[in-house]
């Protein structure tokens, strides 16, 4: 074969090769595409909570007396139905009952304060914490120790709060579930079928009692 055979055969080739590379005549001129503009994907927004921690002593002395009035009138009929009956059901049996309504009734008889409990591990669904009680609730349980901490909510409130540790006491009803005792386990399934507050030792972060202050 020849040097013009070879042309001959690649010409036709060459023409539609050239055919298919060229713009094809339309007869409406077509609008641009418009742009679009690239988006990210959507980032989960996690709204801090709105308050700041302060250190002022009227409000701290103001929150701190009516905690301590509070804790004041629990804390004596707790250890006395404790030493009364050696199988501890009175003592679980004031604490759910007893505790709610003494709150109410301390709260009754005042009017700029109000007291109220909660916990990062709840037992009573009434207790459970909102945002701002769970990112405190973590600073007093990372600091470990007793000293109160108050809070400017900045909507005509503050809030003090007093942590609480496990005491000796407390593991009848909140201590490791193999050593509290099977009537008293029933109690708590049957009135708080949730509960998540159990399993606790001795000097750990409880919870806090938690004084709501107008300002």
């Amino acid at each position: 074969m020849n040097r013009k055979f070879y042309t001959l055969m690649l010409a036709p080739l060459l023409f539609v090769a050239c055919s298919n590379n060229q713009p094809q005549a339309t007869t409406q001129k077509e609008a641009p595409a418009p742009k679009v503009e690239k988006k990210s994907a959507p980032k989960e927004v996690v709204t801090a909570p709105s308050f700041k921690y302060i250190k002022d002593t009227s409000v701290l002395q103001s929150g701190m007396l009516h905690i301590k009035g509070f804790i004041g009138t629990l804390k004596p009929t707790l250890k006395s139905m404790l030493q009364q009956d050696p199988s501890h059901v009175t003592a679980m049996g004031a604490c759910t009952n007893m505790a709610p309504k003494m709150k109410e009734e301390y709260n009754s008889k005042t009017t700029d304060v109000k007291i109220r409990r909660t916990a990062l591990k709840y037992r009573n669904p009434a207790n459970k914490p909102d945002s701002v009680d769970q990112e405190v609730m973590y600073r007093l349980q990372a600091q470990n120790d007793k000293k109160p901490l108050v809070i400017d909510m900045g909507n005509k409130h503050y809030r003090v709060y007093k942590p609480l540790q496990i005491e000796k006491p407390c593991l009848i009803c909140h201590g490791n579930s193999k050593n509290i005792s099977p009537k008293i386990q029933a109690m708590i399934l049957k009135k708080y079928p949730t509960d998540l507050a159990t399993g606790f030792k001795l000097g750990e972060f409880r919870g806090a009692v938690v004084a709501e202050v107008q300002r």
